[in-house]
């Protein structure tokens, strides 16, 4: 019976598994799509209007009738949502090739004539006054009559009225349009309505975090002019503390039935407060890696987070635990306190590093923050490989250091666009049993910018400056600068971009070690990221800098450059990035061509 059943499903699966197999034999490609008449939009923009565009190499795009049938009522459309209002499609035409199993396809287009906005007008305010409202629309006289501006425009006014308390202000854009002159009049017409104040403010959703942890990240009270702006930025700062899940804040009908007050509603999901996260990998200069996490972000409800963190790879190992208390002493001021124990292993030494640092910082304005921090480590140096060097040292650094940083980047992660500035001073002395007395500065700017085509544009210049009261050689060597590798001048090995002491071992080989610098100059001037299918992607790059001592060795023709280009995955563990760079000036030692396999972005 069960052998019947199945031949019976696989009877009725076969049509169509053959029509699936004869659609694919029929499909044809489109080759071409040619436009006549269009005179104010380009091809390549009314490409991106229709469904039925020409195929690339990478993504090809097979016709479909009902498609593109679509496509003939949206060409119109868009002429009509950007004021031409009387556009049309006069003729076409589908040019099907059986032989190449092709199409090529013709649209005529009449344009018509453009309507333009002769004037806007208010009419109904009495809260807020003509001017004011005249600054937040996006339409001016003279502009192409486009439907979607007047759609801002009217959002727009709305969000004003709502930043005042006027939640159920009504606008009503009456249109005039003169088809003879093909000119536009444009009233917003307001109805104002009432102003609300605050009135009680409920929480739902909470079950492990305190309500007074949620309250205190409010930018509103009981009892003022509803904001709106407060309430989504109030939803922002709540989504921002890793917490929850979703937020979403609300105004509701008041309990009081009080005619100028509303209530607000805050539904909040908790997030699963431990996690528990295992990544591996693989590097050029890091070779085979794994890390692992422990993380608690919500300690018997108060926000507070806590974390233990190992990692291992070829190169280096260690361990971290970590605590965070975002409200220190009821304050927005956040600290963070981590005690770490690392092994790694450096082309001029090893490092053995215990100690622990604690950062103290607030944000000011949404996208700047200010941090200061101790650092209190004992750095055990071993292996040391540099001339006149001896080849264990001790370096127990205390030091305290001021940051000030700018960040308006979309995603940390996987940045396109906005940009980043960190200038941070710090200075390390003797007391409580240091041995390290240095002063280093650093300047680092990050730009971003996303054009139409999903195009990343992105560069990153990082410079630095490092000295001591004894002199620049009683500096540590793992405070010293160092360049090159995976991430900025990629056409040279690992920390190879730096003074270099060359020597001859015992086996007669000549060794290029570097020894680090004083001062740093590293530019990433340009790389450019292109998505090109799914999750794979293209970059071309180009980087400058070098490491020096001493100011009279900083010259123009000693500036090392590196170009090259590489592929981009974006997967589940992270993005993979493989780059491959030219240094068209290798000097002794160095390679002319360098290949590096890393994970995440290079800046």
């Amino acid at each position: 019976m069960k052998r019947l059943i199945y031949a019976i499903i696989l009877i009725s699966l076969l049509p169509d598994c053959l029509d699936g197999t004869t659609l694919k034999k029929n499909r044809f490609k489109i080759k071409s799509v040619i436009y006549e008449g269009n005179q104010h939009f380009k091809a390549r923009q009314l490409h991106n209007v229709i469904v039925s565009r020409p195929s690339t190499w990478i993504l090809p795009v097979y016709y479909n009738e009902e498609l593109f049938r679509e496509d003939l009522a949206g060409i119109p459309l868009f002429y009509r949502q950007n004021g031409f209002l009387d556009a049309t499609i006069t003729d076409f035409n589908v040019a099907i090739d059986s032989s190449r199993k092709s199409v090529k396809i013709y649209f005529k287009i009449n344009e018509g004539s453009l309507t333009r906005i002769v004037g806007t007008g208010i009419l109904g305010n009495t809260v807020i006054d003509d001017q004011e409202i005249q600054k937040v629309i996006s339409i001016k006289e003279g502009d192409a009559f486009k439907s979607r501006e007047i759609e801002n425009s009217t959002l727009a006014i709305l969000r004003k009225y709502a930043e005042i308390g006027y939640l159920d202000a009504d606008i009503t854009p009456d249109i005039r349009i003169n088809t003879q002159s093909r000119l536009a009049l444009i009233d917003f017409i307001i109805t104002e309505k009432t102003q609300y104040r605050i009135g009680i403010i409920t929480i739902a959703g909470l079950e492990k975090t305190k309500p007074n942890i949620l309250l205190r990240e409010l930018n509103f009270h009981k009892g003022e002019i509803v904001n709106y702006s407060k309430l989504l930025q109030s939803q922002r700062q709540l989504y921002l503390t890793g917490l929850f899940e979703s937020v979403f804040i609300q105004p509701v009908a008041p309990e009081t039935n009080l005619p100028d007050t509303k209530d607000i509603l805050i539904e909040a999901r908790e997030k699963q407060f431990g996690e528990f996260n295992v990544s591996v990998g693989y590097g050029t200069v890091e070779k085979a890696r794994g890390r692992t996490e422990i993380l608690y972000t919500n300690l018997w409800g108060s926000g507070q987070s806590a974390g233990l963190t190992t990692w291992i790879s070829f190169i280096n190992r260690g361990i971290e635990l970590s605590f965070t208390e975002p409200w220190t002493f009821h304050t927005r001021w956040q600290t963070d306190l981590n005690l770490t124990w690392e092994y790694s292993t450096e082309p001029g030494y090893d490092l053995n590093r215990l100690g622990g640092q604690i950062t103290v910082g607030r944000k000011f304005a949404n996208r700047s923050s200010s941090t200061i921090s101790y650092r209190h480590e004992n750095n055990r140096l071993s292996q040391i490989k540099i001339t006149d060097i001896p080849s264990e040292l001790k370096s127990n650094v205390r030091a305290l250091k001021l940051s000030l940083i700018f960040d308006n980047r979309d995603n940390l992660f996987n940045t396109k666009k906005g940009s980043f500035i960190e200038f941070s001073n710090e200075m390390g002395r003797f007391f409580l049993n240091g041995s390290s007395s240095f002063f280093r500065t650093n300047l680092r700017i990050k730009k971003f910018y996303c054009g139409k085509t999903q195009t990343v544009w992105g560069t990153f210049l990082d410079l630095g400056y490092i000295n001591a009261a004894r002199g620049f050689s009683s500096v540590p060597l793992n405070e010293r600068f160092y360049t090159g590798g995976p991430n900025v001048l990629r056409a040279f090995d690992y920390q190879k971009v730096s003074p270099i002491d060359v020597r001859i071992d015992s086996s007669g080989k000549i060794k290029r070690i570097p020894t680090g610098g004083r001062y740093q100059f590293a530019w990433n001037v340009i790389e450019i990221r292109q998505p090109i299918y799914k999750s794979f992607g293209l970059e071309a790059f180009i980087d400058l800098g070098n490491v020096w001592n001493a100011p009279r060795n900083i010259a123009l023709s000693d500036i090392r450059h590196s170009v090259g280009a590489g592929i981009r995955y974006d997967s589940p563990l992270g993005l993979a990035r493989l780059d491959y760079a030219v240094n068209f000036n290798p000097r002794p030692g160095e390679k002319k061509v360098k290949i590096y396999f890393s994970m995440a972005q290079a800046f």
